[in-house]
Parts: C-alpha cells; structure tokens; sequence
C-alpha cells in the first residue's frame, strides 16, 4: 500500500497533533485526509505528498510552493493554509500541510451534475472567485490553474480557491524548464500555452473560460489531444453565447477571453469590479491598468450565493430560478441589397462614360487595354460585438477593366458579377486585382484634335497621324 494511504504509518509519522479520520480525495501527486488538529480544535485537510513524488525535485518543489505561496493569503474566498512540515521517513523527504476543510464540492463536480447555470449563479460564481483572485495577485502571485476542480464551493454557498500548485511570483524564477507550458489546456491562456511569461490577466483569461463554461454547459474549445484545445486558444475565436445571456454578460466574457493579455482586464481586482457592474445591469467597463488600486470589497452574501448553497447539495430542494432577460437586438440597415445596387449603379455609370466617349469624342477607334478583372470591393459589415473576433469582412464585386492590374489576395468573398448571366460564388484565398486609381481610371479627352501636319502631297506625315489615333 503506498505509505500516503497507510493510515497506521502516516499516524505514526504526524504524531499526536493531527488525528487522521479517512481519506477525502487524490490529488496529481498527493493523497487528502480528513483529520482533526488537536491544538486548535477544528478540522483541516492533511495534504500528504506521495512518496514516489518526493524523490522527483520538481515535484517536491511544487509542493512546498504550494504552502508558501498560500500561507500568507487572507482571503474568505481563498482556501487557508494552516501548517507545513517536513520529516525524514527511511532516507525519504515525507512533506504535509495542513488545510482549511471546505464541506461542499468543487465547481467541476456542480458543473458535471447540472450542465450550465442560471446566469446569476454564474456570475456570483465568478465574482467570488475574482475577489480571492485580486487578493492572491495582490500578494504578487499568478495562481496558473484556474478551472472548475480548483473552486469550491462550501455549504453556505461560497467560493473558495485552492490548489497553488503551480502558483508563481511574477518575478519569480520558474519552477519548470524553459518553454514548458503548465496548466490545464481546456482552461490555459493563449500567452500560457506557447510558454510565454504569464501576469495576472492569465488567471482572468482562465475564470473567462470558467464562466463561458457555466454559462454555456460546454468549454469554449474542444479538440482530439490537448495540443489541439491549447493551438485553439491560441488563434481561434470561441462559438458566440446564447443570446439568452444578456449583452453585458457576454460582452463580459468576450473582454476576458480577448487573446492579447494587454487588452484583457488587468487583474483579478479589475475583473471583481466589471462584474460587479454587469450585476447591477451595467455595460462592463473597459478594461484598464487597475494594478495600484486598492482591492474590492468582497462580495456581500445574495439570493443568488443563497441559490448557490443549496446547489451544491444534490439532496436540498432548489428554488426555481427565471431565465434572464434577453436582450431585443435591432435589425441590422443595408447590408449585401445595398451594396449590390451601389455596385450595379458603379457599372452603369462607367458604362455610360465609355458609350459617350465613343459616339461623341473621338471620330478614331481606339485601341482598347486587354480585359482583366479587377475588383472593386464594398464591405458589408458582419453584425458583431466589441469582444468578438471575426473572418475577413464577406464583399460584393463589380466587374470592370484595368491595364495590368496588381494582384492583391482577399480571402473568403462573395462574387456577384452584373453581366449576364448573374451568378453568385462562394471563393476563398483568390488572387484579384485591385481598384483602380482616378490615375488608371481611362479618361474622356474634350479638347479639340490638333491639325495634322501635311507634306509637299499633302498627305499627313506619319508622325501626325500616330498622334491622331493616340
């Protein structure tokens, strides 16, 4: 039986100042005991470290930052860490620590059993932990791993984080080789998942991926490998909310997802305070440096931390929660009809000028420039959000001629060409020439024609008549 399991073993090691009960929970590399601490009167959990784990430097490393960086956070929404120790057990380092005991489940548990959240729940979910986050990075840490499993939630329906494994000073130096990405991909930021130094808007960008999930029933990227779920939010955009979610809470989450950590919410304190507004029916502020400012005030118990309590006991009768107003979005003016009718109007025009300068500027054919396409493009913008992030704009383009025009790539179009037959194409990553300038734009000459030169035949010299077909 590995010695982090053997009850009679670990007892002896500990001594008389915790008496095991049974075991809680395994964690990636320690076993949980439910023990009482005999000199403070109360329950803890007892984190041991399993015996094969204390050989490895890494891991032993982790551990003991763990209890470093959690001994000092005072937060209600911060799991407490109580003791730490270290003793020798047969040429072996055998390391525990003592916990604050959360009588509940995690979110992961919650999320596993009910699928999405009511829209309140989520947020006041997310606002607790926002608050224990402004305290830890206000002690200077990133924690690293926020996700469903590290937040807890207890019987009176508050919410704890735990877990600092992997928990880091910002200038501290880091626990694992060079380029080596730690986290969970489902819940990593985009700057965490290429290796890169990660700050405090990397834990925002987490709890944004923590509240999408709440408030879709499903992770914002899925993927076969956890390569393919840490590539995706690096360079994708996540399937927009239901608008059943009302606009500021979707907004709120798009400004926490956003890739770029410089336009994220600067920190946990920060992010308390955007959904704090959004709680109270406000758009989210604008994200903004809010690094000096002093923390938030925790969040005061509501109907909704309430709600949250009974949830996280499968057995209590939950009361029922209405679904939350959607918001009415106004029908979008103009779109593709007007710019195909600008765009046909654009042809005609030109098609006119030509027929005009035909009939009535010059008596002498003109050699005309071999046709090439060339585009001529109008947006027609696709109705977004601020926070989302969007394919190239879809076009509509007109047909028309140019002297060897210069290739421009547009990628994902729609053609619509005016000549008959009219068709419509879907096109992606085509080479097209671009718009011409008033420069390359053929231009209708009104001056009169000069005189031609005569020779003694009174012919027109060959030079005066080059002239005269120009």
């Amino acid at each position: 039986m590995n010695s982090a399991d053997n009850k009679e073993h670990l007892q002896a090691l500990i001594g008389e100042d915790y008496q095991l009960q049974w075991i809680v929970g395994h964690g990636g590399m320690s076993t949980v005991w439910l023990a009482d601490d005999v000199r403070n009167d109360r329950e803890v959990a007892l984190k041991v470290l399993r015996p094969e784990f204390s050989d490895n430097n890494e891991f032993l490393s982790r551990f003991r930052n763990e209890a470093k960086a959690a001994e000092s956070i005072d937060s209600e929404n911060v799991v407490a860490t109580y003791d730490y120790r270290e003793l020798e057990d047969n040429g072996r380092t055998f390391c525990y620590m003592a916990l604050e005991y959360v009588r509940g489940e995690s979110l992961a548990d919650l999320l596993a059993r009910e699928g999405a959240l009511p829209e309140t729940l989520a947020l006041d979910v997310m606002e607790q932990a926002s608050h224990g986050l402004s305290v830890i990075h206000h002690m200077g840490l990133v924690h690293r791993d926020i996700k469903p499993g590290n937040l807890m939630i207890t019987q009176n329906g508050q919410v704890k984080i735990t877990d600092f494994g992997i928990a880091k000073a910002a200038a501290a130096v880091p626990l694992t080789r060079t380029g080596m990405v730690v986290g969970t991909a489902q819940y990593v930021s985009p700057e965490q998942a290429q290796g890169y130094e990660v700050g405090p808007s990397s834990d925002v960008y987490s709890l944004g991926v923590v509240g999408y999930e709440m408030l879709a029933g499903k992770r914002p990227f899925s993927g076969d490998s956890s390569v393919s779920v840490a590539l995706a939010h690096i360079s994708q955009a996540p399937e927009p909310l239901s608008t059943s979610i009302s606009a500021p809470t979707r907004e709120l989450i798009g400004m926490a997802l956003r890739k770029d950590p410089t336009t994220r919410f600067a920190d946990g304190n920060e992010f308390t305070n955007a959904i704090s507004a959004v709680r109270q029916g406000q758009r989210p502020p604008q994200p903004k440096s809010a690094a000096l400012a002093p923390i938030a005030a925790e969040p005061s118990p509501s109907a909704s931390t309430e709600m949250l309590a009974n949830m996280a006991h499968p057995t209590t009768v939950r009361p029922a929660v209405s679904a939350p107003q959607t918001e009415e979005r106004p029908a979008k003016q103009g779109g593709f009809g007007t710019g195909l009718l600008i765009a046909v109007a654009i042809a005609a025009l030109v098609a006119i000028g030509f027929m005009a300068y035909r009939l009535w500027g010059n008596t002498t054919p003109t050699p005309q420039p071999t046709p090439t396409e060339v585009i001529v493009t109008e947006t027609v913008e696709p109705e977004t959000t601020e926070e989302e992030e969007t394919e190239a704009p879809e076009t509509v383009e007109i047909t028309t001629v140019e002297e060897e025009p210069t290739q421009v790539t547009v990628t994902t179009t729609h053609s619509v060409i005016p000549s008959p037959p009219t068709t419509a194409q879907r096109t992606t990553q085509h080479d097209l020439p671009t718009l011409p300038t008033e420069e390359t734009q053929p231009q209708v000459d009104d001056s009169p024609l000069p005189e031609p030169e005569l020779d003694s035949q009174n012919n027109p010299t060959e030079e005066s008549a080059l002239q005269g077909g120009q």
